[in-house]
């Protein structure tokens, strides 16, 4: 009986209360809470053990209902093909918002062609006109996206960053992998047991103008990095292969050409971008076999090639999640105004032929 009466108590607690028992205005204890403004560290000290005795949490629902007017999130994402990667994003975003319905928060997507930095600028501007009250956005191009995001920060207008990161943007909060750590775990993969003096395909998604996505140049400085620290070059061939994802035909004349070109014989390659299944089907094409082959994200495409033995390894990133988290910071930031960690680091999942079924039953569980 007496926890039930205590368990009641918690609840009825308010901040008045709380200043009452610290022998404070309930402005210190606002401070507190929310981290902002100066406090003196006797009286900080004397909050923060009755906050924790007495178990106090904020009614976070509550403040959310005294927002005034409704807040207008937008989203900035490359277009997709069905179920493809930046569909997944968009879903998670859309969960999250769900969740959210009771706050008086609406999302709002946009999109660009990730292979014309025109495109993204075009989209930019539209944007802008909408003074939204905060932004959620892939920087594909680097140049491109720290301008937007100044325009961003002249507007007072928040941001954050999804699947890659640029350390100069003055953002919110970043959710995706750690790029450089993934092309490394790309290499390891790779040349574990392969046949010395044998070449490796590193194969690249250029866009118009011969760049790659900030995404996929952080991958291969990664695998690079692996390479050049246990002297790689030494016992294997590294080629590079520049594909130009416009123009399937050309991709695959290229390919022949590489491939007639090596003096031995090819057992490795790796894709950094999610196009894993086009190289998968062009070296088939061919009639190439024997190649070990690594990818990212889980895409039915890739997924598929992974079941039938044409790709070694898919590296997955939660892209559903990452989606869903950083709309998810941006309620805690604008709304219950609590901090946010700048950079977060999604799991690496390296997917096989043989986990990847339980892989995808679990994660669409976690999404229903």
């Amino acid at each position: 009986m007496e926890e039930n009466t205590s368990t009641e108590e918690i609840q009825r607690l308010r901040i008045t209360d709380i200043a009452r028992l610290a022998d404070v205005s309930p402005g210190t204890v606002d401070r507190v809470l929310h981290n902002r403004g100066h406090v003196s560290p006797e009286k900080r000290e004397r909050i923060e053990a009755i906050i924790e005795e007495m178990n106090y949490r904020p009614n976070v629902f509550a403040r959310s209902l005294s927002v005034k007017k409704a807040m207008r999130f937008v989203s900035l994402i490359p277009n997709f093909e069905t179920t493809g990667y930046w569909d997944y994003i968009r879903k998670g975003i859309n969960k999250a918002q769900k969740e959210i319905s009771d706050h008086r928060i609406i999302t709002e997507h946009y999109f660009f062609d990730q292979y014309d930095n025109r495109s993204f600028n075009d989209a930019t501007k539209k944007v802008l006109t909408k003074l939204p009250d905060a932004v959620i956005f892939s920087p594909v191009f680097i140049e491109e996206s720290i301008a937007f995001a100044k325009k961003l920060e002249q507007r007072n207008i928040p941001c954050v960053l999804v699947d890659s990161n640029v350390e100069t943007i003055n953002c919110l909060a970043y959710y995706g992998q750690h790029s450089l750590k993934s092309g490394y775990t790309a290499a390891q993969l790779l040349f574990m047991g392969l046949p010395p003096g044998s070449a490796v395909l590193l194969t690249r998604s250029l866009r118009p103008g011969g760049i790659g996505s900030n995404q996929a140049v952080l991958r291969e400085q990664g695998f690079m990095m692996y390479v050049r620290e246990n002297k790689i070059r030494r016992n294997y061939h590294i080629v590079r292969l520049d594909l130009h994802t416009s123009d399937m035909e050309k991709n695959l004349k290229h390919l022949k050409t590489v491939l007639d070109s090596c003096m031995v014989p090819v057992s490795g390659a790796v894709i950094f971008s999610s196009k894993v299944y086009r190289l998968v089907d062009d070296l088939a094409k061919l009639k190439v076999k024997g190649v070990r082959v690594i990818g990212y994200d889980e895409l039915p495409q890739n997924v598929a090639a992974l079941k039938a033995g044409r790709v070694a390894y898919l590296i997955a990133q939660r892209p559903e999640m990452q989606g869903y988290l950083v709309l998810k910071d941006l309620l805690k930031h604008l709304v219950y105004k609590q901090p946010t960690h700048r950079t977060n680091y999604v799991p690496v999942d390296i997917l096989t032929k043989e986990i990847v079924d339980e892989y995808l039953q679990f994660n669409q569980r976690l999404n229903e």
